[in-house]
């Protein structure tokens, strides 16, 4: 009798076991999820930072092509200036030749304020740089499975107007479809890639709306 009642508890003992193997599994798996969330976002900064280091460089570029091109008008008229120069000298004789500006005892010279770094680096950046704030964060995207779900279409609705808005471009928009996608979707992008190679925002849209509405 005790033989038959310790073999009876033996398959409960062992459900038990395998449940708690499975919530520890679970857990494990979203602490992973989490840290990858957390990296993605912080890969995503670097980006955006690296983009506007780029801007900056460009338009300090643009600025220094267009300063030689003043410069080489300049020194085409300098003998010109030098000319005008020498006649005004002539023709005017100063009233005090040893004349020095009186400056009241008690006041200073005036100082040009300098400008911040961060004012001295708009003009460079111009209206094209990009601020974290303006992209949200990983998890707060919609996430399309493609299981007879329709939230692709409030993904589609989302990049539409963050790129209205924010003016977010097309790379950071493409980079992020791979982490936004789960399930069936994942692999259907997945497969897309492969087969056709990196396209823009609205490439993917229109593959979007024609391939997960008729899984849907």
């Amino acid at each position: 009798m005790k033989d038959l009642q310790k073999n009876e508890k033996q398959p409960a003992e062992m459900h038990k076991s395998a449940i708690t193997t499975l919530e520890l599994l679970i857990n494990t798996c979203d602490r992973i999820e989490s840290k990858y969330q957390v990296q993605n976002d912080k890969m995503e900064d670097l980006s955006i930072l690296n983009m506007n280091d780029q801007i900056l460089k460009d338009n300090v570029l643009e600025i220094a092509k267009n300063t030689n091109q003043f410069a080489t008008h300049l020194a085409k008229s300098d003998s010109e200036r030098q000319k005008l120069k020498n006649d005004i000298i002539a023709n005017v004789e100063p009233t005090h030749k040893n004349y020095e500006p009186h400056i009241p005892r008690h006041s200073t010279p005036l100082t040009e304020e300098k400008p911040s770094v961060k004012e001295s680096l708009t003009p460079f950046l111009g209206e094209n740089a990009i601020s974290a704030k303006d992209i949200p964060k990983l998890v707060e995207w919609p996430k399309p499975s493609g299981e007879g779900e329709y939230n692709h279409i409030e993904l589609i609705r989302t990049i539409d107007m963050l790129k209205e808005d924010s003016h977010i471009p097309d790379e950071i928009i493409v980079g992020k479809l791979h982490a936004l996608f789960t399930r069936t979707a994942k692999k259907w992008y997945y497969n897309m890639r492969i087969d056709h190679g990196k396209h823009d925002w609205s490439w993917w849209k229109v593959e979007m709306i024609t391939k997960l509405a008729n899984n849907s």
